[in-house]
């Protein structure tokens, strides 16, 4: 059965990308300009050094990994147009295009991939230590044959190698890497890849430009002439500017939802729902475990049940989405259980009695004050803040608002661990062993942005986390999620508020503006004008 599940999964790579390669490049309308707005401005343009919204939206679309997914989130060729795995679940062998260039006019080779994996992503992707351990080697045999061999089995590989956002699985350039720095190399702000889009400009404070690539490896590909990246960190200057033309997209994060009803009505833009299947994003309130009252799980706990979650799905999401009861997204259907979670309806005495029986008795209507900070690019992180400041009122809890743009919120938040609590919408997807685990592991308690900022730590929670990803039986494998969602519904290093309503905003002059399961970060070589 293994045998001919392998086989199977070459034979379908194979069949696939030449499907891809055959598709009539004359059905699309060639040329135009596509215009994303960006929360904020990112620090490079690379995908190596952060998961940042803003700088992954850009370069997905000038790299490309060795797989990418389909909306089933079962893996498809991309770099690599067929591969096979080994009986015992451990090597991965890829058989890359033999036509890709880089922007440069340089080939695209196994070499670039395994230097890529070990001297880059390997020391430098925040999110490597969670899984990276796990790999024995990766070594190209020829110029177009990579062989990756894990020391266990691990269930989500392929999967892990497309996901663009969370593992810094991007190919990158050895013949401009080598022997240099990867965090400090210029080529992360000036960009070159092998994707459908080259790097044009950067005007600082305003734009990243992107323009076609004559040369992509996919024939016919990409069909739009640029693609701009334009930073608007303001929601109503976003909304004005898709409503006069002036953007061309929204993605899910940044969407006026108080607006959605009456833009649907109109014939100059389209909401498309689909484009987080990947990524499966939930809204989180974390805590910094390290700082005075919040160390105390009776706190966090109270603080869970002072927060009213079904008013900010209410008033911050205008009745979108879902109040969220796990630390994993209910679209990991297979691994997901809100059973866990005991804070669904608002208790306020039970607060009380909680922050009382840790030692925070009221003193003249107050017990302590907290930080609560949020990227100001998010309006619906701003309505969320001024909801829980509100809530935590009613318990005695003094709470001062601190917003800062993109840049300083991620310094401040993650290199600095300078917050008490933050809300930020997190990646859950599209395994829990790739969205989940760098949250919550202690071996990613690190300085680097989006892991174990909180500083938490559960020896059996490791030891699931170490254990899972080997685990091939689903139902086993189900079994030991819901221990973890147990564990950390209990001891809320942070606390699930809601999942992302998936709602893209778009031009109604483009066709295919999502075309795969990342959405806001997937390539736009697909996307053309009507």
């Amino acid at each position: 059965m293994h045998k001919f599940r392998r086989r199977l999964t070459s034979m379908l790579a194979a069949a696939l990308f030449a499907a891809a390669a055959l598709a009539p490049a004359a059905a699309q309308k060639r040329g135009g300009t596509f215009i994303v707005a960006s929360e904020g401005e990112p620090g490079v343009l690379t995908a190596h050094l952060s998961t940042d919204t803003s700088a992954v939206m850009i370069a997905s679309n000038v790299f490309n990994g060795l797989v990418t997914a389909d909306f089933a989130l079962q893996p498809k060729p991309e770099l690599a147009e067929r591969w096979e795995i080994s009986p015992d679940e451990r090597t991965y062998t890829f058989h890359l295009v033999k036509n890709a260039k880089w922007h440069d006019g340089k080939p695209v080779t196994a070499h670039d991939a395994a230097f890529t994996l070990n001297e880059i992503t390997s020391k430098t992707h925040p999110r490597a230590g969670a899984w990276w351990p796990n790999v024995d080697f990766v070594r190209a045999v020829d110029d177009h044959t990579l062989v990756i061999h894990l020391k266990a089995p691990y269930a989500p590989f392929l999967i892990l190698l497309g996901n663009s956002l969370g593992m810094g699985t991007l190919i990158m350039p050895k013949h401009l890497y080598e022997g240099k720095d990867p965090k400090t190399n210029p080529a992360n702000r000036a960009p070159v890849g092998s994707g459908p889009f080259k790097f044009s400009k950067w005007e600082r404070g305003s734009h990243v430009e992107l323009v076609r690539n004559p040369n992509y490896f996919r024939a016919g590909k990409p069909y739009l002439d640029r693609v701009v990246f334009r930073f608007v960190p303001d929601a109503a200057t976003r909304l004005l500017g898709v409503e006069k033309g002036e953007l061309d997209f929204l993605h899910a994060y940044i969407v006026p939802y108080n607006e959605v009803e009456r833009l649907k009505k109109s014939p100059k833009v389209q909401v498309v729902n689909r484009g987080l299947e990947m990524v499966a994003t939930n809204e989180f309130l974390f805590f910094n475990l390290r700082n005075g009252p919040l160390k105390d799980v009776r706190v966090r706990q109270a603080l869970a049940h002072a927060i009213d979650r079904n008013e900010i799905r209410a008033r911050a999401l205008f009745d979108l989405g879902r109040v969220a009861h796990s630390h994993l997204s209910s679209s990991l259907g297979w691994a997901y259980s809100d059973k866990f979670d005991a804070y669904k309806k608002r208790d306020v005495a039970q607060a009380a009695a909680l922050l009382d029986a840790a030692g925070y008795p009221l003193k003249d209507g107050k017990r302590f004050a907290l930080r609560l900070t949020w990227d100001s690019g998010k309006e619906v992180e701003h309505r969320t803040a001024e909801i829980i400041r509100s809530n935590l009122r009613d318990v005695g809890i003094d709470v001062t608002m601190q917003t800062f743009d993109r840049a300083t919120y991620i310094e401040k938040t993650y290199r600095n661990w300078d917050f008490d609590m933050a809300i930020q919408n997190s990646t859950t997807g599209p395994d829990p062993a790739i969205g989940v685990t760098r949250s919550y592991h202690t071996r990613q308690i690190l300085k680097l942005p989006f892991v174990n900022g909180m500083g938490y730590s559960n020896p059996e929670l490791d030891k699931i986390f170490d254990a899972e990803f080997s685990v091939f039986d689903v139902k086993k494998r189900a079994a030991m999620w819901h221990r973890a969602q147990e564990l950390l519904m209990r001891d809320l290093p942070g606390l699930p508020l809601f999942e992302f309503p998936v709602l893209n905003i778009a031009s109604a002059g483009f066709n295919n503006v999502i075309s795969g399961p990342m959405g806001y970060l997937e390539s736009r070589e697909n996307i053309s004008q009507k």
